[in-house]
């Protein structure tokens, strides 16, 4: 073993529980001798542009940016939308092209803090799942995906400068800045922000929208970082919320004040549609749950409870009997979040009549 050669901790405790077992120490220090040191490859074509704690920092800003995208997105398609933070990686601008499928949808975007231009991207699985739910669908996505029309683009570009909007927020902890849509693309060979060689920082972010799961991405050359590298610490990260009594008293408010439309589902069944069409007075369906059994009591379509059927001074009635705390935490959050919706646009619309009556 050479002399300036220092064992680890992980060797030292192997050759110790080694001679407990009554193996000899320079039968193990032989093992270690053959052994190939570990090394870790540094190629200096792609070059580490950011320490662990500005990628720690980056990770944060868009863990904060996922969570506005999910309450934001549950709201608009009226259906429960979980964004998760998935990953963060430093990769060539090509091989980030190379990764993307054709057609799908790129929003490029700028902003006076950056040095450049970045790119948000979205799967068109999951864009014409979202044109669905805001047309009044079920929320279902195409087999084959085609690029989207003027009219789809139109709807998506108007969810991505809200996006923007949420990201620029996310973002204000670092550096406040507004976040300017600059193009739309559904090509990733047309779009060209940075060298094809150059370092980026790649985000991605997990998307589930019923039983359709994709991702957004957030592409940032590192030459538009550069000039917020100093701040790019977790030491900038102070998030405080400051609510007024007055901000959650309001918030209450709304909640109770929201109408919901219950339903207690006695039971389901499952007829070919020639029995439905021969149905008469006087016949019987078999339903999927007994007399004694509890039933679910739906919110907004959407089992909340379980109860019991019953009477309560001559009308027909429930009895709760348990309740699902997490499907009706989720329930009230995009109520609230209707509501919120209902006012910006409202205040847009007021805004535009405005303008219009100024001109």
């Amino acid at each position: 073993m050479p002399e300036d050669e220092t064992l680890t901790q992980e060797e030292i405790d192997s050759i110790l529980k080694s001679m407990s077992s009554g193996e000899a120490p320079e039968e193990v220090l032989e093992e270690y001798q053959g052994e190939e040191r570990r090394i870790k490859d540094y190629d200096f074509r792609r070059p580490m542009k950011f320490s662990r704690e500005q990628l720690r920092t980056l990770q944060l800003i868009h863990e904060s940016f996922a969570r506005e995208l999910s309450t934001y997105l549950s709201g608009r398609s009226r259906t429960f939308v979980d964004v998760k933070y998935a990953s963060i990686d430093q990769i060539t601008f090509s091989e980030f092209q190379k990764s993307l499928n054709s057609p799908t949808f790129i929003v490029i975007f700028s902003s006076e803090a950056f040095s450049g231009s970045a790119i948000l991207q979205m799967g068109l699985d999951l864009g014409y799942v979202i044109i669905d739910r805001l047309l009044g669908g079920s929320g279902n996505t195409l087999e084959e995906i085609r690029p989207p029309t003027e009219i789809e683009m139109n709807i998506l570009r108007k969810e991505a400068a809200v996006m923007l909007r949420m990201l620029s927020k996310s973002w204000s902890n670092i550096e406040e800045f507004d976040a300017n849509l600059e193009n739309l693309e559904t090509n990733p060979q047309f779009v060209q922000v940075a060298p094809s060689n150059e370092m980026t920082i790649l985000i991605t972010l997990s998307v589930t929208i019923k039983n359709v799961q994709g991702f957004v991405n957030l592409c940032f050359p590192s030459s538009s970082l550069e000039p917020l590298n100093d701040k790019l610490t977790t030491r900038m990260w102070t998030t405080s919320y400051r609510h007024t009594e007055e901000f959650k008293e309001n918030l209450r408010q709304t909640l109770l004040l929201s109408k919901l439309n219950l339903s207690a589902i006695l039971g389901k069944a499952e007829i070919y549609l020639n029995d439905f069409l021969n149905m008469e007075v006087g016949d019987v369906i078999r339903l999927d749950s007994f007399y004694d059994e509890p039933i679910d009591l739906e919110i907004e379509e959407r089992p909340i409870f379980k109860v019991n059927v019953g009477k309560s001074k001559g009308f027909y009635s429930v009895k709760i009997i348990e309740k699902n705390k997490e499907l009706l935490e989720r329930l009230l959050v995009e109520e609230s979040m209707k509501k919120k919706t209902k006012k910006q646009d409202s205040s847009e619309k007021s805004e535009t009549t405005e303008k219009t009556g100024d001109e």
